[in-house]
């Protein structure tokens, strides 16, 4: 049904890839981060990710399929499904012969501030990404919990004085703590390359509170910084706060890379399925193979101790 090289997961009879990691004549695009932009001839993708494709990567040809929708190929039946992970992140089902394969990119199973809920649907044969997949990144706290963390550390910069600036990737994470802290009636200024992105989310009717993009000037007593962590890391922001402590929204960060950034304090804001959430996402595909990817090695293990039968993809 399904083959696999240097370039990713290909249909065979329909001659269509999954999240191709190289130029093809045509891919599904799971999200519109950075690295899933290949400038394919053609994608076929959510509206929102033809969006953040032909922002970032100037995408001229693609073919928008919505949730749900189907989109026949040969004898292909494509359908996607919500991923979760960010806004218009996708899962692919692609059904050829009464065989179902589902593909699910990056995978997130909590409730977002930003992006559809997960929807789960059945499959054969389940390519799954395994980002967490290892038992040490198990995270319980609440959507609720972790905006409480985060305005916690606010308030304690506001205490002593200190700007408050919180690091997010500039597409999905920072989104997130806009709406995080938008809402929560916190004053937060954006910096210019999550606020390009976070107009296409108001563009499907995610609204930002409190929110206004920052142009190097200087932000007020009452305000909080957003950035890209890496804009900070690599010296390229200007005119920062003369005082100030820096957080890092990241799902690595109960890890031993949790602050590749030197931040000073992290908070375990993720966009991916931790490890107890992916074994619970197997139950529910109920899939009859598991192929892993983008993870660690050893997660087929914890799903054949389960007694599925599961293993890594490689080439």
């Amino acid at each position: 049904m399904f083959s696999y090289d240097v370039r990713g997961i290909k249909i065979d009879s329909a001659d269509f890839w999954l999240d191709a990691r190289r130029k093809v004549a045509f891919s599904f695009v799971s999200h519109g981060h950075s690295d899933h932009l290949k400038n394919h001839d053609i994608i076929l993708a959510t509206p929102p990710t033809i969006q953040f494709h032909a922002w970032r990567a100037r995408q001229k040809k693609a073919i928008p399929l919505n949730l749900r929708e189907q989109h026949e190929i040969n004898d292909a039946i494509i359908e996607l499904f919500s991923a979760g992970h960010i806004l218009g992140s996708a899962m692919c089902r692609v059904t050829v012969n009464d065989i179902s394969l589902l593909y699910t990119g990056d995978f997130k199973m909590k409730k977002s501030w930003t992006a559809e809920d997960i929807d789960i649907p059945h499959a054969d044969i389940l390519i799954m990404e395994s980002t967490f997949g290892s038992p040490e990144y198990v995270y319980d706290h609440s959507p609720d919990f972790l905006q409480e963390e985060l305005a916690g550390f606010v308030e304690e910069c506001f205490r002593t004085g200190i700007t408050p600036v919180v690091m997010g990737y500039a597409l999905g994470k920072a989104q997130e703590a806009m709406k995080m802290l938008g809402d929560a009636g916190y004053n937060v200024r954006v910096h210019r390359a999550a606020w390009e992105l976070a107009k296409i989310y108001m563009q499907f009717g995610i609204e930002f509170a409190n929110c206004t993009p920052w142009k190097d000037e200087p932000v007020a007593a009452d305000e909080i910084l957003l950035i890209p962590p890496h804009s900070l890391y690599f010296k390229k922001v200007k005119n920062m706060p003369l005082r100030y402590r820096t957080v890092f929204l990241s799902g690595w960060a109960n890890g031993p890379n949790g602050n590749r950034f030197g931040a000073d304090y992290t908070i375990p804001i993720s966009d991916h399925a931790d490890f107890n959430e992916l074994l619970d996402f197997v139950h529910q595909v109920n899939p009859h193979k598991v192929y892993t990817t983008h993870g660690f090695e050893h997660f087929p293990h914890h799903l054949r101790a389960l007694g599925y039968d599961a293993e890594l993809l490689t080439a």
